[in-house]
This record gives C-alpha cells, structure tokens and sequence, in this order.
C-alpha cells in the first residue's frame, strides 16, 4: 500500500506553516493520493452529466476515470448517514465514507428507513442514555455521569456538545479497573449498524425529534481535535467532520473488540483520547477483519486527507478560524 508521506505533505504547505505545523496523518495507513492532482482536472459525472473534480457529490459516485486507483474498504457494521436537507452537498464529507466503502447509504431526511424492526442499530448522538463505545461492549447499558452531565445548573442538555466525553462521566474509579472482553469474530458484535446526522448542530435537533431516529440507542464517542477546516461557529475543536466521526466510530469499536496494534503509529499525531485501549499483538492465519486495528480504516480518509494537504498548501492554516476554536 503507498502510503501518504509527511514529506509530501511538506512540500505542499503554505510556507507561513512549514515550521510549526505537524502533518496529523502520519503513520496512519492512507493510499498515496497525489495521483488526484495530475492529467484532467474535471470529468463528467457518468449519472447526472454534470462537472465534477475527485467525484460527484450529487450521485455519490466516483468519477469514472479515477475510480479503479481510489481505495474501497471493508467495514464490520453497516453505516447509515442522514443528510439535512439544508446541508451543502458540496461541503459535505459524508460522500466520502458513500464512496469509499460499500456499506455505507446516505439518506436525506425525511426519507429515511425505519429502523424498529431491526437490531443492533446504534445512533451517534450525545443524549441523556448515551454511552460509549467501549461500555457498549463490555455490555453496560448505562454511563454513571455527572448531576446536569457537569454542566452549571443554568445549561441543558443541548450544551453537552460543549463538553468532552471524559468530563461527563462520574469517574468512580472502575474504568481503569475493567477487564476488557476480547471479541471473536465480527458477528459476536452488539452492533450492527451505525447511523450518523450530516448536519450542523442545530439542524440535527430537528432531525433527532423524528420519531424514528429518537427511538434509538445512543452512543458517544471518545475525545479527537478535528482537523476540518470549515469553520462551524459556537462549535469546539472536537465536533468532528462526518467523515472524521465515522472513523472514530470505526477506530473505537475495533480497538475496542479486537485490540490495538503496539506497532500501529496512526494515532501519534492525531490528537485522539482512547482511554485505555487494550494492546495486543497481531495473530497468525487471522482474518483482518479480527486483527488488532492497524489502519484498517483509515482510507476512508482518502479524500479528506487529500483536500487538507490543498488548503494547507493554498493557505495560511493559522488564519483559519475553525483552527481556532477551544480545545479546552
């Protein structure tokens, strides 16, 4: 597999960032795609006959020229993205993840399926009975948090996004404690299929009163900075771009079931919280499916590392306001 190279990433950077600007996708396993830049610039999308550059955001599709040399990957569960329909398609990541992988549909609200009649669908989405991946799996059904989830008694519940993961939960001492159950195979899995809302943090409100994703179960996900370079306002470093959730998802649910690689180095630059995630060594004659998580997923940010190398290069990333929201 090629690899994207720091020293890629170097050479295209503004210069105003060259000296104090760490490249967050080293070591992670990302198909080398610099090949997206050379010959035509534009193609006709081969379903709607409109103009597109990478893909067509429109059809979920990848441009006929480029698709043989863009990475597919295999996922454990099934995702589900529901789009806003206010939501720009073009600024959208959420494409990304439908043409990356096979397993992924993406869905505008309100056309969406229902969800009652099937099992292990899990919703990403911070909410009263949330809970994380890593409890989901030792089988708890509950997170002991925080009166009013730490938050001041003048704040509700639509703040928590204001607040990390770890900041919530009353810490009573047990996590560090617990024995972490390692899974077999995929299908010992108590999820299924994950469903994520493409949209900003208002518009999602209104797409979680919806009879049919309000119904479901509840996860969050551990602490990661995005590096997305829109700016959403009143947002925190950690409100992911959909297709940075969708990995982390991924990542967690992996590390979690099956272990983590001692010798994987994706997660050395990427400013992500696992709290204490189970090493273990790679096994023989085992499916990858099953391995400790060694970049299994990370060409699903094929695109979303190839546009960041572009504004990296085309601007000075420390003028960006999303580069500027708290992290604390």
């Amino acid at each position: 597999m090629d690899c994207v190279s720091f020293e890629y990433f170097h050479r295209k950077m503004h210069p105003a960032q060259v000296e104090n600007r760490e490249y967050p996708f080293t070591g992670m396993k990302i198909d080398d795609s610099s090949f997206l830049e050379t010959g035509e610039s534009r193609f006709i999308c081969r379903r709607c006959f409109k103009s597109r550059k990478y893909f067509c955001y429109n059809c979920n599709l990848a441009l006929e020229e480029l698709a043989d040399r863009i990475p597919k990957v295999k996922l454990p569960i099934k995702v589900d993205i529901i789009k806003h329909k206010r939501e720009i398609e073009g600024k959208s990541t959420s494409v990304h993840a439908a043409i990356l992988s096979d397993d992924v549909r993406v869905y505008l609200h309100p056309d969406i399926p229902d969800y009652s009649q099937e099992s292990g669908v899990f919703l990403v989405y911070p909410s009263s009975t949330s809970i994380s991946i890593m409890h989901l799996l030792q089988g708890q059904t509950e997170l002991k948090l925080k009166e009013n989830f730490g938050l001041s008694k003048d704040k509700c519940m639509g703040t928590l996004l204001s607040k990390k993961l770890d900041e919530v939960i009353a810490d009573d001492g047990k996590t560090e404690e617990m024995e972490l159950k390692e899974y077999k195979s995929v299908e010992e899995l108590p999820v299924k299929k994950i469903v994520f809302i493409d949209s900003t943090w208002n518009q999602s409100r209104s797409i979680y009163t919806d009879e049919r994703v309000k119904r479901l179960k509840t996860i969050v996900i551990q602490t990661r900075l995005s590096n997305f370079w829109r700016h959403q306002r009143g947002t925190p470093r950690w409100y992911l771009a959909t297709i940075e959730a969708i990995h982390q998802v991924l990542l967690e649910l992996h590390v979690y079931a099956f272990g983590l690689d001692p010798n994987y180095r994706g997660l050395d630059k990427l400013e992500v919280t696992l709290a204490n995630p189970p090493m273990r060594n790679p096994k023989e004659d085992t499916d990858s499916a099953v391995q400790p998580y060694n970049g299994q997923y990370d060409n699903l940010l094929f695109f979303f590392q190839h546009m960041y190398q572009l504004i990296h290069s085309y601007y000075d990333v420390s003028e960006l306001k999303a580069y500027k929201r708290p992290t604390e």
